[in-house]
């Protein structure tokens, strides 16, 4: 029976053959050779888990159907996946993740790690929360994203095609003005497009030609209707296109397919004009979520901790939420906003060894070069050093001149903690456990627990008021200074003569769009094609493309006797040798395959070519204009705003304490196991503060040092933010973070001294 039943699986696949001929797609890279080189089609990897999880828990997935929403997701995105697959992935996806979870809790309730955090919360029972609701909501999060997976996979290919739909229908508008034929312009626009749009073009070509369509139409059909659901004006230019073949005159024919591009390009303005709208709401959440939050916090955070005796404002608390938390939050967010803006333009990307780049890690001083990181490091030893100096001795310094010289110093050395006892209390050992302040709180009657939680609280109330404040400005403000401009340095170095030749590149490839209507005019006047070339450069003679394209390729034909498809793409002597720009390479191609068919039918080519162009050049215009408001004010917010807000910050944290400090110094609230002096072990606060929670605070050098990280890492997550929203070019993201930085430290640091000396006006009585 085993043999049997082997047998019968051999013989009788569950594969039917019309499924795997659906596997197998057109290579792309072929089409230009006039070959279709058979590849099998890879499965995504969401695909490849489900179907993998549930051959190992089949009954996971018993009985499983989808809903109408996520069968449409499926089907538009062509995934071969079973409700079954699905259904059994999310469910053991959840119970892995939680049971996994709760073993790493229960092994940190058993490991070293409890006493840790039980020295940090000193609540039993806080430690189970800390401990097993990060799994709970880690485990809902993993279930939730990978049930919502297809979603939003569908939707990221419908955002997508916000641009990639006028792309593909210029290309099919520009073919069928050429020949009406719709076979010609499917493969037309499945070559030159990009996105799902053109691969869902690759396949529809293959599956017409094995029959699973009976005809191109059918085909059309099934995929217009396909998209419908996810770009209604792909669906309806479709329709258009088709129905331009049955007009009986080309005039009409134009004029429909005129009319099908315009209405395209009005119907992803009313979207992109809808994506703009909504882009306002996720920037001002990011605004609330990375300067406000903070600016919240460090209000609640030491009073909760001061009247609940939690430690919540510890240092390690607060870098956890300032220096990983907040940022973690804030970037994931950005990057959830970022997937949704539709592509447009896609800048040249300018390799390592493109010609007249300087050597990498070397910057150019005037006709010689330098190596920047050296230059760097140099900043980085000499600024920090340099702020240990300044910090220690002053200007000038203080060991070389006499001590009744010292008021007069430019730049005074930072006060210790020593010198300011000696001025103020007389004795630098005033606060030190066994000192004149703590013998008189034993005298008093504290207990030696209760002793030393008030001296460290008198100790950080003392040395916060103003003229005790011994925060060492000019070590942290000069070493942080230096670290911007030595980050400034090695950013901006190793990406603006990228940036350069990446802007060069830009301007030829406008230049190519005007030049193609002076090309299209000789051609259609008959002439060959390498004297409108020439007259091209000679009527533009200061476009650069004219001297770095047609120049060559005229050269290359005259003077080397190549024929034009060589003089264009020779490796070694071709014009657009190291030439990284997608439009001008296909567009060239366009025009080369245009001219072997005629030089009217490459004149007609060009004309559509340069309107393709202009469409495609009108979409991303539209884009930066309709968002230009929100990036500006984000490019404020980011370099400004948010430096000036979180320096007052740490100003507002000396408040709060010398506030909770005022009042639990003052002897008008008090607290079990103070004034009682009965030592409990930890002092439970009942109408008052804890004196130990208050001492064990970060203090307020401790907390500018955190909120300046706190400050580097915004403008880093938030320049990529507004960059990526601008434009998606990753060397203009490392150069606006590199511009952005230096500038924003300086405002912080500014904010931060004046909101000091404000609030030392506040406390000047000491």
């Amino acid at each position: 029976m085993a043999k049997q039943r082997r047998r019968r699986e051999y013989f009788e696949p569950e594969v039917s053959p019309g499924e795997l001929y659906k596997k197998i797609i057109v290579s792309r890279d072929e089409f230009d050779k006039g070959e279709k080189a058979l590849t099998k089609r890879t499965e995504p990897y969401f695909v490849k888990l489900c179907k993998s999880v549930y051959k190992r828990f089949p009954s996971g997935g018993k009985g499983a159907t989808y809903s109408t929403k996520y069968q449409e997701a499926i089907d538009f995105l062509r995934w071969d996946l079973k409700p079954e697959e699905f259904s059994a992935t999310v469910k053991v996806v959840m119970i892995l993740v939680m049971g996994l979870g709760i073993a790493i809790g229960f092994g940190l309730l058993f490991s070293p790690v409890y006493g840790i955090l039980l020295d940090l919360v000193n609540l039993e029972f806080l430690i189970y929360m800390y401990i097993f609701a990060p799994i709970i909501i880690v485990a809902l999060f993993a279930t939730v994203f990978v049930q919502q997976y297809p979603l939003n996979a569908a939707k990221t290919e419908q955002t997508m095609a916000l641009g990639y739909v006028p792309e593909i229908v210029g290309y099919m508008i520009m073919s069928m003005k050429l020949v009406p034929n719709l076979e010609k312009a499917v493969e037309f626009a499945a070559e030159h497009g990009r996105g799902k749009i053109a691969s869902d073009f690759r396949r529809l070509l293959w599956e017409t030609q094995i029959g699973l369509f009976t005809s191109l139409s059918e085909g059309l059909d099934d995929l217009a209707y396909r998209w419908g659901r996810f770009s209604d004006e792909f669906k309806h230019a479709l329709m258009m296109v088709r129905a331009s073949v049955l007009e009986n005159t080309e005039a009409k024919r134009y004029q429909l397919l005129d009319k099908t591009m315009e209405t395209v390009l009005d119907s992803i303005r009313t979207k992109m004009e809808q994506y703009a709208r909504n882009l306002s709401q996720p920037s001002t959440l990011l605004f609330y979520v990375g300067v406000l939050l903070p600016l919240i916090l460090i209000i609640i955070l030491p009073v909760g901790s001061a009247f609940s005796g939690a430690p919540m404002a510890k240092p390690e608390i607060l870098i956890g939420i300032y220096n990983i938390g907040i940022p973690i939050l804030t970037f994931i967010f950005a990057m959830q906003v970022i997937k949704q803006r539709p592509p447009t333009y896609t800048p040249p990307k300018i390799p390592d060894n493109y010609p007249n780049l300087p050597k990498k890690g070397r910057m150019l001083i005037g006709k010689s070069t330098f190596d920047y990181r050296f230059l760097a490091i140099i900043i980085l030893i000499v600024g920090i050093s340099l702020s240990v100096f300044v910090s220690q001795e002053g200007i000038p310094p203080k060991s070389l001149i006499d001590e009744r010289d010292l008021p007069y110093q430019i730049i005074p050395a930072d006060p210790t903690e020593a010198n300011v006892l000696l001025e103020e209390k007389g004795d630098e050992t005033f606060f030190d456990e066994g000192g004149k302040r703590y013998q008189e709180l034993i005298s008093e009657g504290k207990t030696p627990k209760t002793a030393k939680a008030l001296l460290a609280m008198e100790k950080q109330k003392f040395f916060m008021e103003a003229g005790h404040d011994v925060t060492p400005y000019k070590l942290v403000f000069g070493s942080i200074i230096a670290v911007a401009i030595a980050a400034f340095i090695f950013i901006y170095y190793a990406n603006i003569y990228k940036r350069r030749i990446q802007q060069q590149i830009i301007r030829m490839e406008n230049e190519f769009q005007d030049s193609l209507y002076v090309l299209a005019s000789r051609l259609g006047e008959n002439k060959p094609v390498e004297e409108a070339l020439k007259h091209t450069k000679n009527f533009l003679p200061s476009f650069i493309i004219s001297q770095r394209i047609f120049a060559r390729i005229v050269e290359n034909i005259e003077l080397l006797g190549m024929p034009l498809e060589q003089a264009v793409f020779d490796k070694n002597y071709g014009a657009l040798k190291n030439l990284p720009s997608n439009v001008i390479q296909s567009s060239m191609k366009i025009l080369v395959d245009s001219v072997g068919l005629g030089v009217n039918v490459a004149a007609r080519t060009l004309i559509s070519l340069s309107l393709q162009l202009s469409n495609a050049q009108k979409v991303n215009k539209m884009l930066s204009d309709l968002i230009a408001d929100v990036v500006s004010m984000m490019k404020t917010m980011v370099i400004f705003i948010a430096p000036i807000v979180l320096g007052v910050t740490t100003s507002l944290q000396k408040v709060v304490m010398l506030t909770l400090a005022g009042i639990a110094s003052s002897g008008a609230l008090e607290q079990v196991g103070g004034a009682g002096d009965v030592d409990t072990g930890f002092s439970v606060p009942l109408q008052g503060i804890s004196f130990e929670a208050f001492s064990e605070m970060v203090t307020p050098v401790g907390f500018l040092i955190i909120v300046t990280i706190y400050v580097i890492e915004l403008v880093v997550i938030m320049s990529y933010f507004t960059t990526k929203i601008e434009e998606d070019n990753d060397l203009l993201v490392r150069l606006n973070i590199a511009k952005a930085l230096p500038v924003a430290v300086i405002v912080f640091l500014v904010a931060v001294l004046a909101s000091n000396m404000v609030v030392g006006s506040f406390f000047g009585g000491g």
